[in-house]
């Protein structure tokens, strides 16, 4: 184990000067859009009441049919000028449900429904597990939380039952089936702690410098056979020196800043063992690492003993982070990815015009099968939300042969391939681009496809290949960080490591300075953009960390690579 001296390691590192760093594994991200807020002026036109909505600058009709969870067609027909474009400034009136007018007011029918007082922390997934119901029975009794659980909202958590006969069962007053909640979720032993702000902090690293290889290394002979550094060390080097450059840009003279780095690899659960120990680790007020999932398991362990804030900053099972409200993740899982790419399609691909095919996999192909269905279930879920008919929403295919099939010339063509395999990858790209050319096509997947070497990037130009990622691939690079890594290096970053380590360690010492030790437990209220990431934290219920769904959407066109705007 032992603590690593912080200028001893980069003098080490230096010795590497010149040499290329390969990477080893790939993160992805995703991004999450603007939220919008419902109109407050509600009024009534002939009997029926309307919100009245102001159109914001770039607000489409589908974001606003998302919004309210009416049909498109609906607000087309009550304001057919806007059939021809949206304009912004414009006033549209929106129909108000029975449902949501008992959302509008606390007055709700309590002799008919069940009601609950959000409290601080809950979000809609709590709130489900909580009483039994799915997150869509929720969101159909109170539409308005299309835009965010409130502290104090008063919401609608399930219908009462009828009296029956004593030997009868208690059934719901409507056709769909309620569950209501045996016992409610105790969250006692989840509490968070409270602990004073201070001056003087310390921030404990834990990462795989494999300091002893190091020591053996020999940096001159692998410049002379043109030779890569080790990888793993390479991206711990980078990370570490971008939290660094984050350290030194945010300690003052009332916020004292130490970082203690400590050599912890995979499956390394005898050092992390060995941590506890340590006094100085002991002391620690963030923890940071390790990379890797499993010593990163009981690290967190030793982090829940201690009350103390652990981050994971590349580690995407969500697994980590339940039974644990001293985790936060900043890497999101690959179900959060098409997720994010689902909203995208359905938020800025869809309209009347568009015919959406998922491309399933061989039945052997389970992570994949298990992908394409997830995003089929999300995908009909949020357009149910919408008020359309499953009939209208997104078809399945098998192969090339299977596309063609339900591929149309007349309109646009939305095709999701969540494959990784570059055999079937490259073969259906080339295909689709013969078989589509001159027609509108998009196709969308994973940010894996456009390293793939046998894969043409004329095809992926022509068909809009779009894709989920967690770093702004487009950003161009930020002069102060690249002064500062190559004061450290003798050259310019390779990878997205080191920005990642600024944007991670900037991101939670900043709320550390300004909010005090608290702000751990309430991420969800702190969004930020970093210099290449998004932080957009949820978690699950008050027993669970955080997850970032911060999230970027990428599109290939005009033969570049463009940040959509969504």
């Amino acid at each position: 184990m032992g603590m690593i001296s912080g200028t001893y390691f980069v003098r080490l590192l230096t010795k590497r000067t010149g040499t290329k760093l390969l990477p080893v594994f790939f993160v992805l991200l995703l991004g999450s859009c603007k939220a919008q807020q419902k109109s407050t002026n509600v009024q009534s036109v002939d009997g029926r009441r309307f919100y009245i909505h102001t159109i914001e600058k770039k607000q489409s009709i589908y974001a606003i049919a998302r919004l309210y969870q009416v049909p498109i067609d609906t607000i087309f027909r009550l304001n057919p000028e806007v059939k021809n474009g949206a304009k912004a400034g414009q006033d549209i009136r929106i129909p108000v449900t029975e449902q949501q007018q008992v959302a509008l007011h606390d007055g709700i029918d309590t002799s008919r429904y069940l009601t609950h007082r959000i409290a601080k922390g809950e979000t809609v997934y709590s709130l489900s597990r909580r009483y039994g119901l799915s997150e869509k029975q929720i969101m159909t009794f109170n539409p308005s939380l299309t835009a965010g659980a409130r502290e104090g909202q008063l919401i609608i958590v399930g219908e009462k039952t009828k009296k029956r006969g004593r030997d009868q069962k208690q059934q719901p007053v409507t056709t769909s089936t309620v569950t209501l909640p045996s016992l409610p979720v105790d969250t006692a032993a989840f509490i968070p702690p409270s602990k004073p702000a201070k001056q003087q902090y310390r921030i404990s690293l834990l990462l795989p410098f494999k300091f002893q290889d190091l020591e053996t290394l020999d940096a001159e002979a692998l410049l002379r056979a043109n030779r890569d550094f080790p990888p793993v060390p390479a991206i711990a080097a980078d990370f570490f020196l971008g939290c660094k450059r984050a350290v030194d840009s945010l300690a003052g003279p009332n916020f004292s800043l130490t970082m203690q780095l400590y050599d912890v690899d995979d499956n390394d659960s005898a050092t992390v063992n060995a941590l506890s120990k340590d006094p100085e680790f002991l002391s620690s007020d963030i923890i940071v690492g390790p990379l890797f999932a499993s010593s990163f398991r009981t690290a967190s362990q030793k982090a829940a003993e201690l009350q103390t804030p652990i981050i994971s900053p590349f580690t995407q099972q969500n697994k980590i982070l339940f039974n644990n409200i001293f985790i936060s993740k900043t890497s999101p899982s690959a179900y959060t990815l098409l997720e994010s790419l689902a909203d995208y399609c359905i938020d800025s691909l869809s309209n009347p015009r568009s015919n959406f095919i998922l491309m399933t996999v061989h039945a052997r192909d389970k992570r994949e099968g298990n992908y394409t269905e997830a995003f089929k279930n999300y995908f009909n879920n949020r357009i149910q939300q919408m008020g359309r008919h499953l009939t209208d929403t997104i078809r399945t295919a098998r192969g090339i042969e299977g596309m063609k099939k339900v591929f149309s010339d007349s309109v646009r063509n939305v095709i999701i391939a969540l494959s990784s395999n570059q055999v079937f990858i490259a073969d259906f790209t080339t295909q689709l681009a013969i078989h589509s050319a001159g027609k509108n096509v998009i196709l969308c997947g994973w940010e894996a496809v456009t390293g793939m070497d046998n894969i043409d990037q004329e095809y992926l130009n022509q068909l809009q290949y779009t894709f989920p990622h967690q770093y702004d691939a487009t950003r161009r690079r930020i002069p102060a960080l690249d002064r500062y890594y190559k004061s450290q290096q003798n050259t310019v970053p390779t990878d997205h490591y080191y920005y990642a380590g600024f944007d991670v360690m900037h991101y939670y010492l900043k709320n550390l300075r300004d909010h005090g030790p608290g702000f751990i437990h309430r991420l969800e209220q702190l969004p930020m953009d970093g210099a290449y990431l998004r932080f957009r934290f949820t978690r699950p219920d008050l027993t669970t960390g955080y997850d970032n769904r911060g999230v970027f959407i990428f599109r290939y066109k005009d033969y570049q690579l463009h940040k959509t705007k969504w």
